[in-house]
Formats: structure tokens, C-alpha cells, sequence
């Protein structure tokens, strides 16, 4: 009996597990006439077909080869289970050298995986990429695999935000479908939508799945409360969307377009995509976005008043857009045991990988001066090294003064650290008498001298902690701290200051503080301040809250502390207080480079930045000297700047164009992560993405010609 109920278990539970929306296994793709774009991938998995169309009245199959994908069948789930996945993907950039022969043919063309939907489904895993084989088509670990002349044929053609359906069956003789009414419906939510945010209205939140959105893509409350910020702030906010395009993934919908945003504090442009599931009331909803900053050429025709604005008007807040984290997410591999690790050494240093901007494929045009893809083999080894750039001097560590008797117990102002076993020891090994019973002070009204009183001692404490200060002990009661009824407790003076000396030793901080809310609380005041720390290590928000105990001189000091991590929408509040110095950083190095003063301009570039494939500021400074030396730069504008904050820094894209000596001018996307020093803000890295050059207006007629003759009746 005891068997036959466990076998019925675990029959219920593979019968949820399979009912789940969390798999795709099988999908067999649709493809409507409606919203499709100008060109897409799809890779039948069971026939091993690789499939390329164009959009031609409307869509007409161009290429099919074979090709191979995951050594098992089914879904890609987790990490190292050799599945491809399925679902609807998008070419991010392209990887040009550095990559093993044998394995992937020398050229990869990297895809989003895993995609919002893919990461509310709790998917794990990375590196899928298309790409080919040196030796013959044999499964892979989960990549879409074709031969060496089919990815030269098809190569050129995979720019980055190509849309690529992957599924277990795809019938191109169905190819493309009658619109259901579903793909009509989602293009004109999209823009919708779009028409809320530019209005600056709520109503663009009823267009969320806030618990989806949280797993997906950020949280939703911290993101609600920055854009709600901005809609006050900003005096008028404008959003031009392009042709909008979708696609149905395994259980959602994929919608997109080229968006250009202009408002009153900046303006910039690039790809946008939303992606779409049901809700139990049959509405759709926004479960996750993406968004790539990139140079889609609206701006020039929005200057030129060739852009149509819509009824509402229209534009962006994107500054508080974070683009995709850039990845070196090489393809898995059987060794790894937890999550997308850094790529081998040998490959590293070669490695070419870049989200934002996309970067397209090399035209057959020799290329520009200022784009290449990284030195030619043996460049680097034929010159002679130059110096490096000296590292900025890290100061001192601060003394900060102990208790002359505390429990060692370790704390932080940030969330509380377990106690170790050694302090744990110590802690044991020198019992602390109790402290005699204080006489408890009176409790304090809020009256306009104490509010005065507890800002002025919130905003000494945020001083000192900014300025990394030893003055900072004199604001903690050091023998009562942490001793107090209604104070949190296990953590005493001695882990505080100890905390404090690990944070103060490096080279900077940065403080952001809201205005503090103040309470009484018995015998105790109680501040508390929604913060954000940046640091060299990353950022953190949270709200500190303090606990003050009034002196006999009715000055307070803080007897106990604590810390508590949330997303507080404070981004914004810091790259406003850091855009001015970016700002003239950027202008800087621009004069820089447009002068071609070599010395002037290297010293904007961190030790170990990448440019375009070249490693350290050795190499960058190397090949700069070769290239002034025939060619020397004459113009170098930048416009449209836009910073975005960074895990590792500032992000800072622009539009760029550049002339030289010899005649050549382009112009593009440029993408700088900006890294501060503690003085100035240098460059960890940078890409480059050149504008498509448009084609002659003559066959822009000629098309349009065409196109209009095929819809007459």
C-alpha cells in the first residue's frame, strides 16, 4: 500500500512538473504575416535545418542549410545539460578571433540566451551561440552549429538584433501564417504603451506584471518609484518608434522596434524589446524588457523633421535605462559546476565580445581608421612595449578608536556579518562585565531644535563616512552603544569601528543620502535615511537607521545601528551627482583625441582597459602610436551622451562622428565604462558600433517605387 501512495506521488508531482510553463520541449513555431521582420533565423531541431528569410511580399525562405544544435533533445533547462534551447532569440555581437578552430570555426555570432522569459522560468545556463565547425557538423553542447562556407554566406547577414526562432519544428512551406489578431494586438499595445510613457501617466504601469517583471528583468517597485521621479522632473518626455515587430515565442510574445528618445535632460536611440505573456484575466502583459542603446540613424532624421511624432507627445527617461551587461560568455563547458565562468586565459586576451552597442560584421570595404576588430596576428609582438600608466596612490588606512572595553562581535553598518569562530573565542576568552545601569535620559520631543539637532548629526555622520574620517567615533556613544532597551542587539561598538576601518581602506566613497524621517521612540530618537554607497568594489542601497541617545549637553550620539539592503531608485540620484564631472572628463579626452596628443589622451584609460579587442592600455597606446603616425585624427564629435549606472561603474554611450588626415569620416555609437579612481573617471572600456551607411536616395525611390506598385489592387 505504503508503494502504490509513493508511485501515486510521484505521479502528481511529474504531472505539475510537466504542467509547468517552464519548459518548451517541442514547440512547433508559428510565424505570422503580421509585424515580421525584414530578415530572421529559424532552426528546425528535429530535421537539423537552419533556415534564413526575407521579408520579400511578405517573407521568402533565402538560404536552408544543415546544421547541428545540443547533444540531447529537448528544452535547454540548466547549466551543462546539452540542450539547445527554445524560443525566441536575438544576435547580440560577433566574436572574430580567438576562438579554437576545431570547436567553433573561427567566427560565432552570440544570442540573448537566457531571455527574460527564460530567466522568470528559472533557465540557467549561457553561451549559445551560432557558429561553425572546423571538421565536419557534430553536436554540440547546446549552439546552433553550420558549415564553414554556409556561415560565410550567411555571415554578413546575422547583424546584431537579428531575431533567430529556435523550436523543435518549424514548417517553412506554412511560412508565414494569417495573422490571428494577436500579433495586431500586441504592435498596437507596444505602442500604447509607448504613448503612456511619453505622457508621463501611470497608466504605462497598468502595462506590467510587477511579480514577473521582479523575476525577469528589475525590481518592479524600485523601477515604478524611479520613473515616477522622472515624469516629475522631466518638463517633456517624446518616444518615436520605427516599424514595431513580433514574434510568438513557447508562451509569450516577442515585440520590438528601433525607438528614438528625446526630453528635456537628454536624448538617445536604439532597440527596444518587450516581451509579452497572459494573465489569468487573459490581458497581456509586460514580463520582461530589453533595451540596447545603438545608432539606428533616427536622431539625424528626428534633426532633419523626417520623424512623425505620435498624437501623444513623445520621447525618453533613459537615463534610467540600464543596456545589457556586456558578457565573455563563452559556450559551456563539461567542467563547470555553477554559474557562466570567465573564458580561458588564451582566449581572454583575444576575445571580442561586446553587447553595447552591437557590433556589425566588417564590410569587405578596407575598414576605417579608427574601426578594426583588434590587431593582426603578430602586430603586437613586432613593437617594442611602452610604459604603463602609473595606478592611482591608494591612501592610508583611517584609525578609527576602540572601546576601551566592547565584546569583539562582528557588524557593519551593512547587513549584519556572522560572528567567526576566532572573534567567537575571543569573545568567550574575555567576558565583559555588564555595563552599570545608565540612568535613562528623558525622552526628547520632536521640536524644531531636536529635528535641527538629528539632521545635523545625520549629515556629520555621512560627512565622515564619505571622507572615510577617524572623526566619525566621536558620534557613537561608545560605552552604551548597543546596551539600551529598544535597541537591535548582538553586535557591539568594536565590530562597528572594525567594519568601518575594512571600508574605509579603499581608495574612495561615495555617499548618497535622502532627507532622514525622524521618530521618537521611548527614551531614544530614531533617524532613518534611504542611502546609496558607491565604492570602488560596486554599489549597495539600502536605509540606515540609527538610534540616538541625547547628551547632557542636548547633543546626541548613536547607540545603536542598522542596515537593511533594498532597491531604492537612488541611481538616478547619484549619476545627477556625478554627471558633471563625467561629463567634463569625456570633453577632456575628446580634445584629447581630436588633437591627437597621445600622452594626454592615454591618460584617460585605466591599466587593463579593452579597446575594440586590444588588452591594456600597452596595447591601446601601441597601436594609437602606429596609427597618429600616418593618419593623425581631425574631428571628433560627440553628442547625445547618456550615462547609465554599472555594477563596475558609469556607462556612458554617445553618438560619434570622426575624420582624419587621410579623408575617411565616420560615424556611430560609442560606448565608454567609465571606472573613477578616486580623482578623475577613466576608461575601462570601450566599443564601437559604425551607422550602416544609408543607400543613395536614388534607390530609396527606386524601393519605394517598387513597394507601392506591389500593394496596388
Amino acid at each position: 500500500m505504503s508503494r502504490l501512495l509513493a508511485g501515486l506521488a510521484l505521479s502528481l508531482a511529474f504531472a505539475v512538473v510537466t504542467a509547468a510553463p517552464a519548459r518548451a520541449d517541442n514547440w512547433q513555431a508559428n510565424l505570422y504575416n503580421e509585424g515580421l521582420p525584414s530578415h530572421l533565423v529559424a532552426v528546425d531541431k528535429n530535421r537539423r535545418a537552419f533556415l534564413f528569410f526575407e521579408k520579400k511580399s511578405p517573407l521568402k525562405l533565402k538560404y536552408s542549410f544543415p546544421c547541428v544544435t545540443g547533444q540531447l533533445a529537448g528544452d535547454k533547462q540548466q547549466l551543462n545539460d546539452l540542450r539547445t534551447p527554445e524560443g525566441i532569440y536575438f544576435v547580440e555581437y560577433k566574436i572574430a578571433s580567438g576562438l579554437d578552430f576545431k570547436e567553433y570555426g573561427g567566427i560565432a555570432y552570440t544570442l540573448n540566451y537566457p531571455n527574460p522569459v527564460d530567466r522568470l522560468r528559472g533557465k540557467t545556463g549561457h553561451g549559445i551561440w551560432i557558429h561553425s565547425k572546423g571538421f565536419g557538423l557534430v553536436p554540440t553542447r547546446g549552439c546552433v552549429a553550420i558549415g564553414l562556407k554556409e556561415i560565410d554566406t550567411v555571415g554578413p547577414q546575422l547583424t546584431p538584433g537579428t531575431a533567430v526562432v529556435l523550436a523543435e519544428q518549424l514548417d517553412e512551406s506554412k511560412v508565414p501564417q494569417p495573422d490571428n489578431g494577436t500579433a495586431r494586438e500586441l504592435r498596437r499595445l507596444m505602442q500604447a504603451w509607448s504613448n503612456a510613457w511619453a505622457a508621463r501617466s501611470r497608466k504605462m504601469f497598468d502595462y506590467y506584471d510587477p511579480e514577473s517583471y521582479s523575476k525577469a528583468t528589475e525590481n518592479f517597485s524600485a523601477f515604478r518609484q524611479n520613473k515616477e521621479r522622472l515624469f516629475k522632473m522631466l518638463g517633456f518626455v517624446k518616444i518615436y518608434n520605427r516599424e514595431i515587430h513580433a514574434l510568438e515565442g513557447p508562451g509569450y510574445w516577442v515585440t520590438w522596434a528601433e525607438q528614438f528618445y528625446t526630453a528635456s535632460n537628454l536624448s538617445t536611440e536604439g532597440v527596444r524589446r518587450l516581451y509579452w505573456q497572459r494573465g489569468k484575466d487573459k490581458k497581456f502583459r509586460i514580463v520582461g524588457m530589453e533595451w540596447t542603446p545603438r545608432d539606428v540613424g533616427m536622431r539625424a532624421d528626428f534633426q532633419k523633421g523626417r520623424l512623425v511624432a505620435a498624437t501623444v507627445p513623445v520621447a525618453t527617461d533613459a537615463s534610467s535605462e540600464a543596456p545589457l551587461p556586456p558578457r565573455l560568455d563563452m559556450p559551456e563547458a563539461p567542467d563547470e559546476k555553477t554559474g557562466p565562468a570567465a573564458p580561458p586565459a588564451a582566449v581572454a586576451e583575444k576575445l571580442l565580445a561586446v553587447s553595447e552597442p552591437l557590433i556589425p560584421r566588417r564590410a569587405p570595404a578596407p575598414p576605417p581608421a579608427e574601426v578594426n576588430w583588434g590587431a593582426k596576428p603578430g602586430m603586437d609582438a613586432a613593437r617594442a612595449e611602452s610604459p604603463a600608466i602609473a595606478p592611482a596612490p591608494v591612501p592610508s588606512d583611517p584609525v578609527i578608536p576602540a572601546a576601551p572595553e566592547a565584546p569583539a562581535v562582528p557588524t557593519a553598518p551593512a547587513p549584519p556579518a556572522p560572528v567567526t569562530p576566532e572573534e567567537a573565542a575571543t569573545s568567550a576568552a574575555q567576558p565583559e562585565a555588564p555595563a552599570p545601569a545608565a540612568p535613562l535620559p528623558e525622552a526628547p520631543a520632536l521640536t524644531p531644535e531636536t529635528r535641527a539637532a538629528l539632521e545635523k548629526a545625520v549629515q556629520a555622520w555621512n560627512k565622515a563616512f564619505a571622507a572615510r574620517s577617524a572623526d566619525i567615533a566621536a558620534l557613537y556613544d561608545q560605552q552604551q552603544y548597543n546596551r539600551l532597551p529598544g535597541v537591535p542587539r548582538g553586535h557591539s561598538y568594536n565590530s562597528v569601528r572594525r567594519e568601518l576601518e575594512r571600508r574605509f581602506r579603499a581608495p574612495w566613497l561615495s555617499l548618497i543620502s535622502r532627507a532622514p524621517v525622524l521618530e521618537i521612540q521611548g527614551p531614544l530618537a530614531v533617524t532613518r535615511s534611504e542611502q546609496l554607497v558607491a565604492g570602488p568594489n560596486g554599489t549597495e542601497q539600502g536605509v540606515r537607521t540609527f538610534w540616538w541617545r541625547r547628551e547632557a549637553d542636548g547633543s546626541f550620539r548613536i547607540v545603536g545601528s542598522e542596515f537593511k539592503p533594498a532597491e531604492l531608485g537612488l541611481a538616478a540620484d547619484y549619476l545627477e551627482d556625478v554627471s558633471a564631472a563625467v561629463s567634463a572628463d569625456l570633453e577632456s579626452w575628446r580634445k584629447a583625441w581630436e588633437a591627437g596628443r597621445l600622452d594626454d589622451y592615454m591618460a584617460f584609460y585605466a591599466d587593463d582597459a579593452v579597446q575594440q579587442g586590444r588588452w591594456g592600455a600597452k596595447n591601446i597606446r601601441r597601436q594609437k602610436e602606429t596609427l597618429w603616425a600616418r593618419v593623425k585624427p581631425t574631428l571628433v564629435q560627440l553628442s547625445g551622451l547618456r550615462l547609465v549606472m554599472d555594477k563596475r561603474g558609469i556607462r556612458a554611450d554617445m553618438s560619434q562622428v570622426y575624420a582624419d588626415s587621410a579623408g575617411h569620416n565616420d560615424r556611430g555609437t560609442k560606448t565608454l565604462l567609465m571606472r573613477f579612481d578616486g580623482k578623475n573617471w577613466r576608461i575601462q572600456r570601450e566599443d564601437w558600433a559604425a551607422r550602416a551607411p544609408a543607400a543613395p536616395a536614388g534607390q530609396n525611390a527606386a524601393a519605394s517605387r517598387r513597394s507601392a506598385q506591389r500593394t496596388l489592387p
